[in-house]
């Protein structure tokens, strides 16, 4: 991996399920090492995490995170008896917004995209402007598990069914690398995500 101290980096964050968590201390990492990451794009888990951390709240949620028992997890999923996934999401939003706040996208201090897959069409959808917390829940939900969500007439679901590491959005960032994490690693593999280095040539 080459010098990163003073560097501005696109950092795109894939999908994962719970092992999104690795995420937080991977950013951990790359803000220890002096980079200035100074846009994100995330799928599922990378959207909630990307979120978070552009919106200046990672430290609060992981203190979160850490404190959940089971119980908690369990009050946090709210049943839909509607076709198309078990859970609403709404509980889980509604608690990531009272830790974060009801943000809008457009006024983070770094540029997010939060990347869903749109099953009417069979295509990607960059979210990159709106409620914040709308965009990460279209982005996580997981086929079967979360509601889709309805947008402009089409429903969106989790951005990894079609595209878990999401590159594209960086393409015309002005900095000078881009870090993409692919947390797709086997179980009992000893490392259990790859970092992908890109250096800008022009």
């Amino acid at each position: 991996m080459p010098e990163l101290k003073g560097k501005s980096v696109s950092l795109v964050l894939g999908s994962g399920g719970a092992r999104g968590l690795a995420h937080i201390g991977i950013i951990r990492e790359l803000e220890n090492s002096g980079c200035i990451i100074k846009s994100i794009s995330g799928c599922s888990a990378g959207a909630l995490i990307g979120a978070v951390y552009a919106a200046g709240k990672l430290d609060a949620f992981e203190e979160w995170v850490c404190e959940l028992t089971k119980v908690d997890v369990m009050t946090l999923l709210d049943i839909s008896w509607h076709s198309g996934g078990i859970v609403k999401g709404d509980r889980i939003i509604n608690k990531l917004i009272d830790i974060v706040g009801d943000i809008l996208i457009e006024e983070l201090p770094i540029s997010f995209t939060a990347v869903a897959a749109d099953v009417n069409n069979e295509k990607e959808v960059w979210l990159n402007s709106g409620r914040l917390f709308d965009a990460v829940r279209a982005s996580i939900s997981l086929p079967l598990f979360f509601t889709p969500v309805n947008y402009k007439g089409s429903y969106l679901i989790d951005g990894g069914v079609l595209n878990p590491v999401p590159i594209a959005p960086t393409f015309k960032d002005d900095t000078d690398l881009t870090i993409a994490v692919n947390l797709a690693a086997a179980l009992n593999a000893t490392i259990l995500y790859q970092i992908h280095v890109i250096v800008r040539l022009s």
